[in-house]
C-alpha cells in the first residue's frame, strides 16, 4: 500500500497524474461504494442484537453530550462497525481501488444512504445507552442521539477510507463535507480517533 501511494506521489511530481484527474468520479469505485455500503448496512441491521448496554450508560452527563470516545465502551459496537467497514473495503480491494477515488465515492454514497444508516445506528445506540438516550428520537436533529449517530456514521465512513490508504485526517475531511450539516457537534480528533479504532478491527 505504501509503495503504491509513494508511486502516485512521484507520478504527481512528474506531472503524469494531476490532482484534477485523481478527483474525477470513478464509476467502478462508485459502484463499489454503493454495493459495500448497502452490504454493511445489512450487516449492522442483522448484528444489532450483538450490542449490549454499555457500563458507562447513565454515568454520562447527557447535557454535555456523549463523547464519541465512550462509544468504544459499548460491548460489541466497535466490532460490529469494524465488520461493516471490512465488507466495504473488501469490495474496493477486489477491484484494486484505493485513495482519493474511494474517499470521493464513499462521500457520494454515504450521503445518499445517510438516513438509512442513521436510523440503524440510532437503534444500536439506544441499545448500548438506553438511559443516556431515553425518550430521544433519531429524527430530532437537535437531539444527542441524532448528533452521536451522525458522528459514529462519519467515523465508520472515514474508517473505510482509511482502510483504502487515505490519511486519517484527509479521510475525515472528505467525509465531513458530504454529510448533512457537517460534524460541528464533535471535534475532528474525536471522529478520527473512533475511525482509527474501527479501521483496526
Amino acid at each position: 500500500m505504501q509503495y503504491i501511494n509513494e508511486a502516485k506521489r512521484w507520478q504527481k511530481l512528474a506531472g503524469i497524474i494531476t490532482e484534477a484527474e485523481e478527483t474525477q468520479p470513478d464509476p467502478v469505485a462508485e459502484k463499489d461504494a454503493q454495493a459495500g455500503l448497502k452490504q454493511a448496512l445489512s450487516m449492522l441491521q442483522s448484528g444489532e442484537d450483538s450490542v449490549k448496554p454499555s457500563p458507562q450508560d447513565g454515568k454520562v452527563d447527557e447535557a454535555a453530550g456523549l463523547a464519541l470516545g465512550l462509544v468504544v465502551g459499548a460491548p460489541g459496537l466497535v466490532s460490529l462497525l469494524g465488520k461493516g467497514v471490512n465488507a466495504i473495503s473488501g469490495i474496493f480491494q477486489k477491484d484494486k481501488k484505493q485513495g482519493t477515488v474511494v474517499g470521493n465515492a464513499l462521500k457520494k454514497w454515504g450521503h445518499q444512504l445517510e438516513d438509512a444508516y442513521l436510523k440503524v445506528i440510532g437503534d444500536i445506540l439506544l441499545k448500548a445507552f438506553p438511559k443516556t438516550f431515553t425518550g430521544q428520537n433519531i429524527k430530532d436533529k437537535n437531539s444527542n442521539l441524532y448528533k452521536t449517530s451522525h458522528g459514529v456514521y462519519a467515523a465508520m465512513l472515514a474508517a473505510a477510507a482509511i482502510s483504502s490508504g487515505i490519511d486519517a485526517a484527509k479521510a475525515h475531511s472528505i467525509i465531513a463535507t458530504g454529510l448533512e450539516g457537517g460534524l460541528s457537534a464533535f471535534k475532528s480528533s474525536e471522529v478520527v480517533s473512533l475511525a482509527q479504532k474501527i479501521a483496526a478491527v
